[in-house]
């Protein structure tokens, strides 16, 4: 910009019309310039509550009407109050007297009163702002001692003040404001008139607009500088306005391209991930960025003027690539290439080059810019990943125990390996487009089950399933299937990967294996049967008859005979004891109160009895509706029982237990609980839903005599106690099959 203060000169002169963004400019010239001849205060009377800023550009303007302002006034019998510099006080007084005002007269009266401007601005700062309750102690009763000399009718006082002006030079935008803004409110106490002053040259800086702004607000006139103030015709001065009018846009245009222009070349600077230059149109580069420097490793004096092919290897250089770019660029508009470079230490990099053409308004070209990216660390990850999916690839095509294909989202098969072909019979060219659920009994299709997998495996991040699965001839097979979704880098969901594998000998083995553990504990509790009655009718009566033989021999012997009576009673008591542990024994073994009356009244019997051994308080509750079940169901409720309230007894720690007995939905539910410590996280991540899993042989019984009857077992637990929940259906059948027996 030629003239730095050609912006402000307009903004100054312009400001009334750019005040209200709603007016027109150009209509509105004649009114403002009304406004801006009323606030030419100089040459018209003072207005008695004016608050109006000058601009000047040279002290012979400002002196000029500085003097006509305060020598009208004087003249007048009004009185003066200036505060300015030194130089300008000085200047001032000598003009005055120059204009035949009787100064020293005026001082005398107490009708002119100096002050030096940088003394009193010493005396109100503080903080480096002026102090509200000093400015108005001082100056306020500068203005009323003022007032009272003047002679005039109306006592009128008008003022200079160039503290703000000091201010402003100091760097102190904020402070001049607010000055500003203590003369506005020291107006409304006391009755004067005001003029401020600036110089021009202090504006002369494009963000110097807001505050030029607010100091323009805090007026009620402004007067421009003398370019604009020296006019003499309204023709003048109306020609004047649109010439800066135009001039302050075409001033806002240049700053807004100049500035877009900054942005950007700082922008391309700084940017250290690209290299970002330019070149003229035979190839030369004219300018290089931070980026450039970073990635090619040459400086900017190095690389200025030299020809693009030095980033080339050799091989493409004698190909004459880097002009086959240019060329194609000149051609198309851009052009874009991926491949080595050379770095200045001889280094090469894998880099993605874009080369566009750069034309004037004309369409003549002026050069080429260039966008160049370091890619190496993408290319290398992009090739080990290409190798680990080939190596993936071929280890999945060759792996023979397990069938790994892929879906697309729809379902339909896109992969084949070999272990699929084995295990499903399909060869690749036969299922490849085919739908996945041609895999599944038919039962399974009319149930939506295929269906139902892919929206599990979507919602949950992966499925898992067993369960029957055809071959292509037909035949059937037990099938472990995982489904996992796959997706892309946008999460785009891109296809199912498929993982099959056939257990059928496993579940083979394991449905042998659970037939078996089935039997053996169908003969433990019949040879527990066996036993309790053994005990109860033979060596329970055996001990019986003994101790009805001591009691017999106790009431024969003689009173004298008081030692061995002693020893028979012991002996008695043993007896009886040991009558009342076979028969607990025997009833622990096989309750015949079970089978009798039913698990609901078997519970509180055994409850009773546990808490006499044990110590621990059991309560029990169960619901008013539950009736009798099956011989095998109610046994295998009674022996979780059993199980349950001897882990509480034996690890638990707690002193109090809870066992509830209800029925919900058709299934019968025994939940025994606890307050203790709680199992070992080991045994709960360990007791999995399938019977194997289990630790212990109580834990494994409880869960296998439950899955035998369709039922689970589920255990809970933390620092505050232990909850075990067994279910097992009670179907009408149950209670049929107890009838008939």
């Amino acid at each position: 910009m030629d003239d730095p203060c050609a912006f402000t000169e307009s903004f100054v002169l312009l400001y009334p019309l750019l005040h209200d963004p709603a007016t027109d400019p150009v209509s509105c010239i004649e009114d403002e310039m009304s406004v801006a001849r009323k606030s030419h205060v100089p040459r018209q009377p003072a207005e008695h509550h004016a608050h109006v800023v000058q601009f000047y550009r040279e002290d012979r303007f400002l002196l000029d009407e500085l003097s006509h302002f305060i020598g009208t006034a004087l003249a007048a019998g009004s009185s003066a109050v200036v505060i300015a510099t030194r130089g300008h006080e000085d200047s001032l007084a000598e003009r005055l007297t120059g204009l035949g005002v009787d100064l020293g007269k005026a001082i005398a009266d107490g009708r002119y009163v100096a002050l030096d401007a940088a003394e009193t601005l010493s005396r109100l700062m503080v903080g480096g702002l002026p102090d509200s309750a000093r400015f108005a102690q001082l100056l306020g009763g500068i203005i009323a001692r003022a007032a009272s000399a003047a002679r005039d009718e109306n006592h009128r006082v008008v003022a200079f003040g160039e503290m703000v002006a000091l201010l402003w030079a100091e760097g102190k935008p904020e402070a001049a404001i607010a000055t500003e803004k203590l003369w506005n409110q020291l107006a409304r106490a006391y009755s004067f008139s005001l003029r401020c002053a600036y110089p021009m040259q202090g504006f002369c800086r494009e963000e110097h607009e807001g505050s030029l702004l607010k100091i323009c607000d805090e007026h009620t006139g402004v007067v421009p500088d003398e370019s604009y103030s020296e006019l003499t015709s309204e023709e003048e001065r109306l020609r004047n306005v649109v010439r800066l009018q135009q001039q302050m846009q075409v001033l806002l245009a240049e700053i807004d391209a100049r500035r877009k222009e900054e942005e950007f070349r700082l922008f391309v600077e700084s940017v250290p991930e690209y290299a970002v230059f330019m070149t003229d149109p035979e190839g030369r580069v004219t300018t290089w960025n931070a980026g450039a420097e970073r990635m090619r490793g040459y400086k900017t004096a190095e690389i200025l003027g030299q020809h693009i092919s030095c980033f080339y290897p050799a091989e493409e250089i004698l190909s004459r690539a880097p002009q086959r770019l240019l060329d194609q660029a000149r051609r198309e508009g851009h052009a874009e290439d991926e491949g080595w470079r050379v770095r200045k230490d001889g280094t090469t990099f894998w880099a993605n080059v874009i080369i566009v053409a750069l034309r004037d308004k004309a369409g003549k070209l002026i050069g080429f810019g260039n966008v160049t990216r370091d890619l190496t660390e993408r290319r290398r990850v992009e090739t080990a990943l290409r190798r680990s999916e080939d190596r993936f690839r071929l280890m999945a095509e060759a792996v023979q125990d397990y069938a790994i294909f892929m879906l697309d989202p729809d379902g339909n098969v896109s992969t084949w390996n070999a272990g699929a072909k084995r295990i499903k019979g399909y060869s690749a060219n036969e299922i490849i487009g085919r739908h996945f659920s041609c895999f599944y009994p038919e039962e399974d299709i009319r149930a939506g089950k295929p269906a139902s997998e892919l929206v599990d495996a979507l919602a949950q991040g992966r499925f898992e399933d067993e369960g029957w699965r055809r071959r292509q001839d037909g035949t059937s097979f037990w099938a472990n299937v995982i489904i996992t979704p796959v997706r892309d880098e946008s999460n785009k969901l891109i296809g199912f990967a498929k993982v099959t594998r056939d257990v059928t000998e496993r579940m083979q083995k394991e449905k042998s294996l659970r037939e078996l553990t089935g039997h053996l504990l169908q003969m433990q509790d019949e040879e527990r049967r066996r036993i309790g009655r053994d005990l109860h009718d033979t060596l329970g009566q055996c001990v019986t008859a003994m101790k009805i033989s001591l009691d017999t021999l106790a009431s024969g012997l003689d009173a004298k005979e008081t030692a061995v009576s002693r020893q028979v009673k012991q002996c008695v008591n043993l007896a009886e004891e040991c009558v009342k542990e076979v028969r607990t024994i025997s009833y622990l073994l096989y309750p015949p109160m079970l089978e009798e009356m039913g698990l609901k009244s078997a519970i509180p019997w055994y409850v009773e009895g546990f808490t006499a051994r044990s110590g621990i308080q059991v309560t029990f509750d169960a619901s008013a509706d539950f009736g009798r079940l099956s011989r095998d169901t109610e046994l295998a409720l009674f022996r979780v029982l059993q199980e349950s309230l001897t882990n509480v007894h034996r690890h638990s720690g707690s002193r109090t237990a809870h066992v509830q007995l209800s029925s919900k939905e058709g299934m019968a539910i025994l939940e025994v609980q606890d307050d203790g410590k709680g199992l070992p996280s080991t045994i709960l991540g360990e007791s999995g839903d399938s019977w194997h899993h289990a630790v212990g042989v109580g834990l494994r019984g409880m869960k296998e005599r439950l899955a035998q009857l369709g039922g689970k077992l589920e255990i809970s637990s933390s620092d505050r106690g232990a909850i075990m929940t067994a279910m097992v259906p009670a179907l009408e059948s149950d209670r049929a099959a107890t009838d008939v027996r």
